[in-house]
């Protein structure tokens, strides 16, 4: 779900500075072999089928408050676990924590062909940095480096497709907010050392977006994004080196205090990715919908 919901900072960021925690349901339809969700035995190395599946979520956010310039945190965001410290600085805010996967799921060989597909567990744990610093009144600007590393409990892949990794992610994200808008550009880095160099890639991604009020209770969110993936080495399961497009859409409508309740909110979030790849098994594709109730305290 993560790839599905991109800027996750910058759309939950309506209700940063509450604790909060979120109850939601909807559907995601998926094209990708490599998800445990698709058919359990492929005949070949070909595109995925459609699968439709229903997705439950909870979200949180937690902190407290330390001392004079120090709030502790723990949040839940897409099977994300966060433990964090928020330090606050003359002008800039420095935000650092620890944080963990442990709901992942991937197959053991997903090349395998005419025989079911086995299962693994995936585990990511890493940290990771974010500086905010205000430019003006109007503009901020947030660099954020992270790490973590991926690990597959059983894995069938050898040598140059072993898939266990490092990660390290850059980004800087400028936003830029008036009374009833803000404006967000995005740009990020990623480099993923796989112990296979086969699995090993480069990607650069450029998110841009829109958050604005509909009326004083309605905002509309709208964020797009484009970005490139480029494989290290020649795959030896599909006989090329894999390069991969990305680009995809998303909306949130927030609405605060629904029908005169305080301390709720009620939320819809849409959206649709691709991953468009040289390798038709390597193709990606999603659309997700979700609806969901929030509380404040």
């Amino acid at each position: 779900m993560k790839k599905v919901l991109l800027s996750t900072l910058f759309a939950s960021s309506i209700f940063a500075n509450d604790n909060y925690i979120e109850f939601a349901g909807g559907y995601i339809e998926e094209k990708d072999n490599f998800s445990t969700n698709s058919d359990e035995k492929i005949s070949s190395l070909g595109s995925a089928k459609s699968e439709k599946r229903a997705i439950p979520l909870i979200d949180f956010y937690y902190g407290i408050h330390a001392s004079n310039n120090l709030n502790m945190y723990i949040s839940a965001n897409y099977g994300n676990i966060n433990l964090g410290s928020i330090i606050e600085l003359d002008n800039s805010i420095l935000d650092i924590g620890l944080k963990g996967n442990f709901m992942q799921e991937a197959w053991r060989n997903p090349y395998l062909t005419t025989s079911k597909r086995k299962k693994t567990d995936v585990t990511e744990l890493g940290a990771y940095l974010k500086y905010t610093i205000n430019l003006s009144e109007n503009l901020k600007t947030t660099l954020m480096y992270e790490y973590f590393q991926k690990d597959y409990d059983k894995e069938e892949l050898t040598g140059d497709l072993k898939r266990d990794a490092n990660s390290h992610l850059l980004s800087i994200n400028n936003t830029f907010s008036t009374n009833t808008a803000s404006y967000m550009v995005n740009l990020n880095v990623q480099n993923y050392d796989a112990k296979g160099e086969a699995n090993t890639f480069n990607a650069y991604g450029l998110e841009t977006g829109i958050s604005t009020l509909i009326d004083d209770s309605i905002r509309l969110t709208l964020l797009a994004n484009f970005g490139n993936k480029d494989y290290e080495k020649h795959n030896t399961a599909v006989n090329k080196k894999v390069k991969v497009k990305l680009y995809g859409t998303n909306a949130i409508l927030n609405w605060d205090k629904p029908l005169g309740y305080k301390d709720f909110y009620t939320f819809a979030k849409m959206g649709y990715q691709k991953e468009e790849a040289n390798v038709d098994f390597f193709d990606k594709e999603n659309t997700y919908t979700l609806i969901g109730l929030g509380y404040k305290f």
